[in-house]
C-alpha cells in the first residue's frame, strides 16, 4: 500500500467538507476561538503534530461531546486520545467520517488501489474481509489471551492480532423473577422444554404473553450454534445442507413452531421488528420473558422507569435444546491499522489503534456506554468497577460462549433466508422441514450463481 504524509485529492476534499461542518459548530476548520485552537482534539484532527496519519471512523466515536451521537462516551474517548497525542507530539490523526452505507465498499476499493487510510474503525463482521491489509498489533497489545475466545477467533490469523475488538454485546434471556417464582422453581428455564412448560403455566395463570422474540436472524442463531451448527466452511462456502447443520435448523424451527402452537408465543411475533418493542411490553406488564441484547436492562428498564420495578427483571443464558448446550451471539466494533510497517508513523498509528483495547481505556469507555469489555482484565479495572452495569457478572460469563457472525459475503443471504424461514413457520406457511429446504436451496443457488 502506498503511504504518504499528505492526502490524496479525494481525501483532501472529503476532509475539507468535514472542516466546513466543524467550523460551523466552532470545533474545527477556519477561524476558531482560542480554547478550540489550543485543544489537542478538534472535530477532524486529533493531536497537533506535523506528520498526518489518516483515519476513518463514525461520529459515534468522536471525542467532541457536542458533536457525538453518544455524548456520554465522549469524555472517555477524549481522555484516551489526549493521552495518545501527548505521547506522540510529532503526529496528528486526520479524521474522515464516511457515510455508513458506503464505508466498507469504499474502504475495500481504496485499499486495493493502494490509497487507503492509515487506520479505520471496522465492524467486527468486516474484519475477515481486510485480513490482507491489516497490520499486526502484537507488539502493541499485551496479553492477547486476555481477550474472550470469540475475539481471538475473529481478529487473529496465523498468530497475528490484526484488529482490536474494543467492545461487544450479547444476547440473553430476560425474565420476570416474580413470575418464575410463582410458576416455576425460581430458576430461569434452561432448555426449550423448560421454557415451553413454564410458558404454558404462565399463560394459564396470567393475562400476559409468556415469551417473545424478534425474528431477526442474529437473535435466533444462538439456538443453532448451541447445537454445534455451522453456517459456512473455512473457505466461506455455505454448509447448511450437511446433515448436522440441516438437523439443527429443523430443530430450531420445530421449537419455534411449538412455541406458537402451544400459545406460549403469539403469532404476532412475526411482526416484531424494533428492538425497543419487547422491553416496552415488559415495562407495561404485558410480557414475562423475551430474548434481547444485554444493554436493554440499563437502556430500556433501569434508565426509563421511575421506581425500582425494573429489578423484577433478571437475565440468564438463552434456553437451549439440551441443558449442556450454550451459545450467544456477539457483535461490536474493532479498530485496525493499515499503515505499512516501515512507514513514518507506523508505530504511532498502531499505538493509537491499540489504545482502544488497553484494559483501562476499554473499561472507561464501556462503563460510559453500557457496552461489554472484550477482555477479562477490563472487568477488574478501577474504571469499570463492580457496579458499572447491572448483571455484568452474568454477561461476562455468557461471553465465554460468544459466537460472532461469519464475515463472508454469503452471510447476508443466509440471514435473510433464515428470517424468511422463521416467518414461514410462525405464520403456518410451511412446516420446519419445508422451510429449511427452501432456505438451503436459496442460499446454495445464490452462492453458486
Amino acid at each position: 500500500m502506498r503511504r504518504t504524509n499528505g492526502l490524496t485529492r479525494r481525501r483532501t476534499l472529503a476532509l475539507g467538507a468535514g472542516a466546513v461542518a466543524g467550523g460551523l459548530s466552532g470545533c474545527a476548520g477556519g477561524e476558531t476561538d482560542s480554547s478550540s485552537s489550543e485543544s489537542l482534539l478538534t472535530h477532524n484532527q486529533w493531536g497537533q503534530g506535523g506528520t498526518a496519519l489518516s483515519y476513518r471512523t463514525s461520529d459515534f466515536y468522536t471525542p467532541i461531546e457536542s458533536e457525538s451521537s453518544q455524548p456520554a462516551a465522549a469524555p472517555a474517548l477524549r481522555t484516551q486520545h489526549e493521552e495518545w497525542a501527548e505521547a506522540h507530539p510529532e503526529y496528528r490523526i486526520e479524521v474522515e467520517y464516511p457515510a455508513f452505507d458506503q464505508w466498507k465498499d469504499d474502504l475495500v476499493l481504496d485499499l486495493s488501489q493502494g490509497d487507503g487510510p492509515d487506520g479505520s474503525t471496522l465492524d467486527s463482521s468486516w474484519v475477515a474481509d481486510f485480513y490482507e491489509f491489516l497490520q499486526p498489533l502484537n507488539d502493541h497489545v499485551d496479553d492477547i489471551d486476555d481477550f474472550f475466545p470469540f475475539v481471538r477467533n475473529v481478529t487473529m490469523q496465523d498468530g497475528d492480532l490484526l484488529a482490536g475488538w474494543k467492545y461487544t454485546g450479547c444476547r440473553c434471556l430476560y425474565y420476570r423473577q416474580d413470575l418464575i417464582d410463582r410458576y416455576g422453581d425460581g430458576t430461569p428455564p434452561r432448555t426449550w422444554d423448560d421454557l415451553i412448560g413454564l410458558g404454558e403455566d404462565i399463560a394459564d395463570g396470567e393475562e400476559i404473553t409468556p415469551f417473545m422474540f424478534r425474528s431477526e436472524p442474529f437473535d435466533n442463531l444462538p439456538y443453532f450454534w448451541g447445537q454445534g451448527g455451522e453456517l459456512v466452511a473455512d473457505d466461506g462456502a455455505p454448509v447448511l445442507d450437511e446433515d448436522q447443520n440441516r438437523e439443527a435448523l429443523v430443530n430450531v424451527l420445530s421449537f419455534i413452531t411449538e412455541l406458537v402452537d402451544t400459545g406460549v408465543t403469539p403469532q404476532r411475533v412475526a411482526n416484531i421488528e424494533n428492538v425497543e418493542d419487547l422491553p416496552r411490553e415488559g415495562r407495561n406488564d404485558q410480557l414475562a420473558m423475551f430474548i434481547g441484547n444485554n444493554d436493554l436492562i440499563e437502556r430500556e428498564f433501569k434508565n426509563v422507569v421511575e421506581d425500582d420495578s425494573w429489578q423484577r427483571w433478571q437475565v440468564a443464558q438463552i434456553p437451549m435444546m439440551e441443558s449442556d448446550q450454550f451459545a450467544t451471539g456477539v457483535g461490536g466494533w474493532t479498530e485496525g491499522a493499515f499503515i505499512e510497517a516501515d512507514a513514518d508513523g507506523a508505530d504511532a498509528m498502531k499505538e493509537f489503534t491499540s489504545k482502544f483495547v488497553d484494559p483501562d481505556a476499554m473499561a472507561r469507555y464501556c462503563a460510559a456506554t453500557n457496552f461489554l469489555p472484550t477482555r477479562e482484565s477490563a472487568y477488574d479495572s478501577e474504571f469499570y468497577g463492580d457496579d458499572a452495569i447491572e448483571y455484568q457478572d452474568t454477561f461476562r460469563e455468557l461471553l465465554q460462549d460468544g459466537v460472532a457472525r461469519p464475515a463472508v459475503p454469503i452471510y447476508s443471504t443466509i440471514a435473510s433466508e433464515y428470517a424468511d424461514a422463521i416467518e414461514r413457520v410462525v405464520t403456518g406457511q410451511a412446516d420446519p422441514e419445508e422451510a429449511v429446504d427452501r432456505m438451503i436451496t436459496a442460499v446454495t443457488e445464490e452462492y453458486e450463481g
